[in-house]
C-alpha cells in the first residue's frame, strides 16, 4: 500500500484540530462546575461501564483530570455525554452553551502548557477513534481474526500481550482500549501491520501517512538466536500440512470443527472449537490454529483427527510426507512466520516440561497461579490454573495470557523450585549462568556521548516538607549549563534559567500497569514540574546493572504518566547510572526496564528496632533504593515505635526475583520469613523480623544468595 493512498497529514491534522477545539469546549463547559458538581459529574461518568481510569479516582480532583481521561475514552462522543450527564444534573445551562458551540471557548486562551497537553490528548483521541472506525467496519469473522492475527504480531514482535482470555470475547472499544494501553503509539503501526495480515489494504488507505514509520522491536528470533532452526522446522510442518491437504473441502474442516467441539477444556480461552468457528476458519486458518495449539507434536494431533473423521488416505499422504523435507525459503508467509514463531516456544516449554514428575508439575502450577488471570485488563476469572491437568493446555494458557513473559516466569519458578538444571533448556539463558560475574557500575558509554560524573555541577535543592506524612517537595534553581540534584541525582543541561520543583511518588497502581505491558521499574518515579526556563536534556537516575541487559537502547524506556494515561517514549542514552531524554515533556517520570529481563540492581538494606525491651526484634529489609518506598517504610516503623539502625547497603548488585536468606550470628535467634525474594513491591514490602530472647554484647547480620555466597553482612553491637 502507497503511503499516497492514506489520510494525508493535511486531513489528519484537521481531524487533531476538530477534537482540541472539542476538548477546549468541555473545558470551559465543565469549568463552570463548582468543585461539589465537578466530583458528582466524574462519578457519574465513572458509573459507565466502559471508563475504568483510575487517575479519575485521585483524591485532588483537577477539570482537566476529569476533561482528559473522558475524551482519551469516548473520543467524539465525549460532548454528547457530557450533555446527557449535565441535564441528569439539572444543569440545562451549561448543555445549551455546549450545543451553541460555546463561541467563548474557542476565543479562551490557554497558557502554552495547557495547550500543548491538549494537543496531545487531542491526537491520542483521534488515532483511537481512527483505529475504533476501522475495526467498525470489520465483520464480525473479521474481527475473530484480527483478534488472532494481533496476538501472533505481539508476540513475534516481542510487544506486550494482551491476554487471550481477555482478548476473545472483548468488543471493538474495549479492544482499541487494551491496544492503546499496550502499544501507545506504536498503535497504528500495529493496526495497519494486522490489516495487512488480514489481507485488508483498504482500511489501510483510513490511516494517516507515516504510520508505519516506526523502529521495530527485537523479533523473538533475534531475541533468542536459539529458536531459529525450530522456527523453521516449525515453518516446514505448515507448508507440507498446506499442500498435502489441500483439497480438504469446507464440509472436511466442518467435521474437524466438529469433532474439536467435544474436546474436554478448562476454559472457554482454551477452545480451539471457538476460535475456529468465530472466524469462519478455511484451511490455512484450521492449519495454522492446530498447529499454534498442538505445537509439540501437530501432525500427529492431525492424523488423529483425519482417522476419526474416515480418512486414512490423508492419514497415509501425511505418513509418508513426514519424511519428506520441506523446506520454506522466502515466500513463506509473514503470517505463517508468525505462527511457527509461537509454536516454537510453545513446543520449547512442553519439551522442558516433559522433564517435571507429577509432584514438580503440581508445584509449578501452584507457584504459576499468581500471574495468571490477575492481569490489569483481565475481569474475566476463568479457571484455575491449579485445575489443568494438560501440560499442553498449560503452556498454551501461559503464552496466550502472558506472551514471551511465559518464559520469564518459568525461568523464574524453576529457580524457586531448585530445578535451575532446567534453565539451560528455556531460550533466552545463557550458557554457565552460575558463574555470571558481577558488572562494574562505572559509567560506560552507550548510544552517546557520556559526560564525565566531575563535569556535572551538583546542586543543593531547598526541601518543602508541608506534612510529616507527606513527601517533600525539592525546588531547585540555576542559570545555563549542565547540572546534578545532590539529593536524587536528577541531571539536567538548559541553555537558559531554569526553575523546577520535584517529589518522590509512590510506584503503587503504575507499577501493575506497566507490568502488564511488559516492563518493570527501573527507577524511583518523579513528579517533575518546571515553572521557569526550558531544559534541553534531562537523565533520570535508574538502579540497574547495565551490563546484564541487552541492546539497551530498546529494552530501557521512560514511563510517563500524565492525563493522557501511561506513554512509553524511547530513551536516547543509556548510561550506568542514567537514561537520558532530549526536549523532554514533564510529568510523573521514570525509568522503566523490559521485564524479559530480571537484572541485577543497587539494594539498600533498612534496619528497625524495637527500644526499651528487655528482647530484641529487628524489622529487615532489603529494597530497591527507592527513595518513595524508603520513606513510606520510615513512616509505618516510626508510627509503631521502632527506631532505625542505620547500616551501609550491599556494596555489590543484586539479582531481582531471587531469593535471598538472612543469617544472625546467635544461636538463639529466630528469623521469619527464611527466605525473601528481591521485589519492588511499593505499598506492603515483606522483611525479616529477627528475634532474641537476651541479647548480650554484639552479633552480625548476614545476608546469603545460596547457603554459602554471603552477599552482605553487618554488625549490631549493644549499647
Amino acid at each position: 500500500m502507497r503511503e499516497s493512498c492514506k489520510i494525508s497529514e493535511g486531513k489528519y491534522q484537521l481531524k487533531v484540530e476538530t477534537m482540541e477545539s472539542m476538548v477546549e469546549l468541555l473545558l470551559e463547559t465543565l469549568g463552570e462546575l463548582s468543585p461539589t458538581e465537578l466530583r458528582t459529574f466524574r462519578n457519574l461518568f465513572l458509573r459507565r461501564g466502559s471508563l475504568k481510569l483510575g487517575w479519575l479516582t485521585l483524591e485532588k480532583l483537577e477539570l482537566k483530570k476529569v476533561v482528559f481521561p473522558v475524551v482519551q475514552t469516548y473520543g467524539r462522543q465525549s460532548v454528547e455525554l457530557a450533555g446527557k450527564i449535565l441535564k441528569y444534573m439539572n444543569r440545562m445551562d451549561l448543555v445549551e452553551q455546549m450545543e451553541g458551540g460555546s463561541s467563548r471557548a474557542k476565543k479562551k486562551r490557554f497558557d502554552e502548557l495547557l495547550s500543548a497537553e491538549i494537543h496531545r490528548v487531542s491526537a491520542v483521541a483521534v488515532r483511537k477513534d481512527l483505529v475504533l472506525e476501522i475495526l467498525t467496519d470489520l465483520k464480525a469473522h473479521e474481527f475473530w481474526k484480527f483478534k488472532w492475527f494481533l496476538q501472533l504480531m505481539q508476540f513475534q514482535k516481542s510487544f506486550p500481550q494482551i491476554p487471550w482470555s481477555v482478548m476473545q470475547f472483548s468488543n471493538r472499544a474495549d479492544l482499541v482500549n487494551m491496544m492503546w494501553t499496550m502499544c501507545a503509539d506504536r498503535c497504528l503501526q500495529v493496526t495497519e501491520e494486522v490489516l495487512m495480515d488480514l489481507h485488508k489494504s483498504d482500511l489501510v488507505e483510513k490511516l494517516p501517512v507515516g504510520s508505519s514509520s516506526f523502529k521495530e522491536k527485537l523479533p523473538v528470533v533475534d531475541l533468542w538466536p536459539e529458536l531459529k532452526q525450530k522456527v523453521k522446522d516449525m515453518e516446514s510442518v505448515i507448508k507440507m500440512l498446506l499442500e498435502e491437504l489441500h483439497d480438504l473441502t469446507f464440509w472436511d474442516l466442518e467435521d474437524i470443527r466438529n469433532i474439536l467441539s467435544w474436546y474436554p477444556c478448562n476454559s472457554p480461552s482454551l477452545s480451539i472449537y471457538l476460535k475456529l468457528l468465530g472466524m469462519k476458519a478455511d484451511l490455512q486458518d484450521t492449519m495454522l490454529l492446530l498447529v499454534q495449539t498442538y505445537s509439540e507434536h501437530p501432525v500427529d494431533k492431525i492424523e488423529e483427527l483425519l482417522h476419526k473423521m474416515g480418512r486414512d488416505d490423508l492419514v497415509f499422504a501425511l505418513t509418508e510426507s513426514k519424511e519428506k523435507k520441506h523446506f520454506v525459503g522466502k515466500r513463506s508467509s509473514t503470517l505463517i512466520q508468525k505462527v511457527a514463531t509461537m509454536a516454537a516456544v510453545k513446543s520449547q516449554l512442553l519439551e522442558t516440561f516433559s522433564y517435571l514428575n507429577h509432584n514438580e508439575f503440581e508445584e509449578f502450577k501452584r507457584l504459576l497461579q499468581p500471574m495468571i488471570y490477575l492481569e490489569d485488563l483481565s475481569e474475566i476469572k476463568t479457571c484455575s490454573v491449579t485445575e489443568i491437568q494438560n501440560k499442553t493446555d498449560l503452556v498454551n494458557v501461559m503464552v496466550e495470557e502472558l506472551g514471551l513473559k511465559s518464559v520469564q516466569e518459568t525461568r523464574r519458578i524453576f529457580m524457586d523450585m531448585n530445578r535451575t538444571g532446567l534453565l539451560k533448556m528455556l531460550p533466552g539463558t545463557t550458557p554457565g549462568i552460575k558463574e555470571e560475574p558481577l558488572t562494574s557500575l562505572d559509567p560506560v558509554d552507550y548510544g552517546s556521548a557520556e559526560r564525565d560524573s566531575s563535569s556535572w555541577t551538583k546542586v543543593d535543592p531547598e526541601v518543602d516538607r508541608a506534612s510529616p506524612d507527606e513527601a517533600p517537595t525539592y525546588s531547585l534553581q540555576s542559570e545555563a549549563g549542565q547540572f546534578e540534584c545532590c539529593v536524587s541525582g536528577l541531571r539536567w543541561v538548559c541553555k537558559e534559567k531554569v526553575g523546577f520543583r520535584y517529589r518522590f511518588c509512590s510506584w503503587e497502581g503504575h507499577m501493575e500497569r506497566m507490568e502488564s505491558r511488559g516492563y518493570r521499574p527501573a527507577g524511583p518515579l518523579l513528579d517533575i514540574t518546571v515553572f521557569t526556563g526550558k531544559m534541553m536534556e534531562v537523565q533520570l537516575p535508574h538502579w540497574v546493572c547495565i551490563g546484564d541487559v541487552p541492546e539497551l537502547l530498546d529494552n530501557f524506556a521512560v514511563l510517563h504518566v500524565n492525563d493522557c494515561g501511561d506513554v512509553l517514549e524511547k530513551v536516547t542514552q543509556v548510561t550506568a547510572t542514567h537514561v537520558g531524554l532530549t526536549e523532554p515533556v514533564f510529568s510523573l517520570l521514570a525509568a522503566v526496564i523490559n521485564y524479559l529481563f530480571p537484572p541485577r540492581i543497587t539494594c539498600n538494606t533498612l534496619i528497625y528496632y524495637q527500644p526499651n525491651t528487655p528482647f530484641l526484634k529487628l524489622h529487615v529489609y532489603l529494597i530497591p533504593p527507592d527513595p518513595a518506598l524508603k520513606q513510606l517504610i520510615h513512616r509505618e516503623e516510626s508510627s509503631s515505635g521502632y527506631d532505625v539502625i542505620k547500616k551501609p547497603r550491599p556494596d555489590k548488585p543484586l539479582k531481582m526475583d531471587h531469593g535471598f536468606s538472612l543469617k544472625v550470628t546467635v544461636e538463639t535467634a529466630t528469623i521469619q520469613p527464611p527466605e525473601i525474594t528481591l521485589r519492588h513491591d511499593s505499598q506492603d514490602p515483606n522483611f525479616y523480623e529477627v528475634f532474641i530472647e537476651n541479647p548480650d554484647g554484639k552479633f552480625n547480620l548476614e545476608l546469603l544468595q545460596t547457603p554459602s555466597e554471603k552477599v552482605w553482612f553487618c554488625e549490631i553491637r549493644k549499647v
